[in-house]
């Protein structure tokens, strides 16, 4: 696919999110990956080649299992302030959930990666309740997500 086969970044707006799940394990527990299927017309996106994931870690780990209910609620709120701050920052794709019985970890792919930090930083400041870890890598390819996605 050549850059001019790619949507413009503006229609990122307009995105409605497909998810799917998929199944594995990691270590000696379950994991659930949750897959943005719409996500798959930017794979690969010549300006979308930064990919960051926020990873939290459970405080109330469950190795053999999965978070529970009302953790998993609190960190699903923490997603969607992640999301609307990385979306303040410039063009943005959330592309994976991934689910284990010790952490969650949401991946994007972006545009700007000098928005990373300050959005780290702020959550830190806001967030009280979890730890908030954050690693960015250049992924132009989006082999991170072409490794989970189904199709």
């Amino acid at each position: 696919m050549t850059s001019d086969d790619h949507l413009p970044l503006e229609d990122l707006n307009d995105l409605d999110d497909s998810w799917t799940i998929a199944e594995g394990t990691h270590g000696d527990g379950p994991m659930l990956v949750r897959i943005n299927t719409s996500a798959k017309r930017w794979a690969g996106h010549p300006e979308l080649g930064i990919r960051v994931g926020f990873a939290i870690p459970l405080n109330h780990p469950n190795p053999g299992g999965l978070p529970d209910a009302e953790e998993n609620r609190v960190v699903g709120e923490l997603e969607d302030r992640i999301r609307e701050l990385l979306q303040a920052g410039g063009p943005v794709v959330h592309a994976l959930a991934i689910t284990t019985g010790t952490f969650k970890e949401f991946v994007f792919y972006l545009k700007n990666g000098e928005c990373i930090g300050p959005v780290h930083e702020q959550l830190r400041a806001e967030v009280t309740s979890h730890q908030i870890q954050c690693m960015a890598y250049r992924d132009p390819e989006w082999d991170v997500y072409a490794s989970f996605s189904t199709e």
